[in-house]
């Protein structure tokens, strides 16, 4: 079950846009930090320190995924967010405190709540370009 589940994931990966990419390491931040403050308020502080690890690393995926060409005030805006997650992460790790988890979770959930919205728009944007065109081919004509 464990191979057909990597497959179907190995297949998620390499076919998604890179929109729904950034969006999976998202979740995966936020199921690790979950374990990370469950396993915390268990006192299960091994527990606890792997997925909090697990966490960090796909917030330093994201934090390497920002990209300042466009908008550099942005970029450093969302830079400075994950560096707060980051550094709570840390934190609830080190002080074995779930608090800083809950503040770093609040971050990822308000971030990804956001990207899906942006993915949504993007969507309908793509959606609204394309249907002139499907009409257009409806009708045996190119546009």
């Amino acid at each position: 079950m464990q191979a057909i589940s990597r497959a179907y994931l190995e297949t998620q990966v390499e076919t998604a846009s890179p929109e729904r990419l950034h969006l999976m390491v998202v979740d995966a931040a936020i199921r690790f930090a979950r374990q990370g403050q469950a396993a915390l308020e268990a006192g299960k502080i091994e527990a606890a320190f792997l997925a909090l690890d697990h966490c960090r690393a796909c917030v330093t995926e994201i934090l390497g995924g920002i990209n300042g060409d466009l908008n550099p005030e942005l970029a450093e805006r969302l830079k400075g967010l994950f560096v707060f997650v980051q550094r709570n992460l840390v934190l609830a790790d080190v002080e074995h405190n779930p608090q800083y988890v809950r503040d770093a979770l609040m971050v990822l959930e308000s971030h990804r709540r956001t990207w899906e919205a942006l993915m949504d728009r993007l969507q309908q944007e793509r959606s609204s370009r394309r249907e002139p065109r499907a009409e257009a081919l409806e009708f045996g004509l190119t546009a």
